[in-house]
């Protein structure tokens, strides 16, 4: 199976094939190398699968992390809830993905945005991103740094 994105990009009908860890892995570290705007869509897909291979197992492998990671660089303020579920889908997870990740938009848009839904899952994640806010006043300040060092950190 190839790992070119040329292959991926803009073909859903082939993602499907993409359920098997170890190619899904491959792809996300091209996108690392190669990750555009325009990949949004292949990304929640990607993110999505991670969560389903997550919820099936026990642990936390990178592969999570690093699709969180390229989702979040996208910037838009509606992948908090794929970002937050992706974090709560186990225990392992939840201590696993930074916290800072569920900050895709920066923290004033992302709350904004999540105060403003009528998304079933409103209260909780507000309370949640309010919640690491207390104990990190600081993550708007480092936000770029810190996904700067995690792609450093994935890339390595």
């Amino acid at each position: 199976m190839t790992t070119s994105l040329d292959h991926w990009r803009d073909h859903p009908e082939r993602w499907p094939e993409l359920a098997g860890t170890q190619v899904r892995q491959a792809v996300l570290r091209l996108l690392l190398r190669d990750r555009r705007d325009t990949d949004a869509v292949f990304l929640r897909y990607l993110l999505d699968q991670e969560i389903r291979y997550h919820e099936d197992g026990w642990g936390y492998d990178d592969s999570l992390g690093l699709a969180a990671l390229l989702l979040n660089e996208c910037g838009e303020a509606g992948d908090v809830w794929q970002l937050s579920e992706a974090k709560y889908t186990s225990v392992d997870t939840s201590s696993g993905l930074d916290a800072f990740l569920l900050f895709p938009a920066g923290v004033a848009a992302t709350l904004e945005h999540v105060e403003r839904s009528d998304h079933p899952d409103r209260d909780e994640v507000s309370a949640d991103l309010r919640e690491h806010l207390v104990h990190d006043p600081g993550l708007d300040r480092d936000r770029a740094a810190r996904l700067a060092g995690l792609r450093e950190y994935y890339s390595g």
